[in-house]
């Protein structure tokens, strides 16, 4: 398993199942910052540990989020059934 997060996960509630496991969190109201999102994404290690992944930022897209992990921005599509992790490249023009 590399340190990308792109690939397919099943989506069973709030779990995301593929290489890795995720869990989708709300953060409570009082807790909501300009930096901190209504959702974030914990990483379930196969020890059940569970570790801060980054907070799920809305697009303009429906169900199209935007992460941060080690230093690589994903672009994440989280439907009913499953969720996709995409890398996301800028050029510049």
């Amino acid at each position: 398993m590399g340190n990308s997060l792109a690939g397919k996960y099943e989506r069973e509630g709030a779990r995301l199942r593929g290489e890795r496991e995720f869990i989708i969190v709300k953060r409570p109201p009082k807790e909501r910052t300009r930096a901190k999102s209504e959702e974030y994404l914990l990483e379930v290690k196969p020890d059940g540990k569970r570790r801060y992944v980054s907070s799920l930022w809305e697009t303009t897209e429906e169900d199209v989020y935007t992460i941060e992990y080690q230093r690589t921005r994903y672009r994440v599509h989280i439907a009913s059934a499953e969720a996709y992790f995409d890398e996301v490249t800028y050029t510049r023009s």
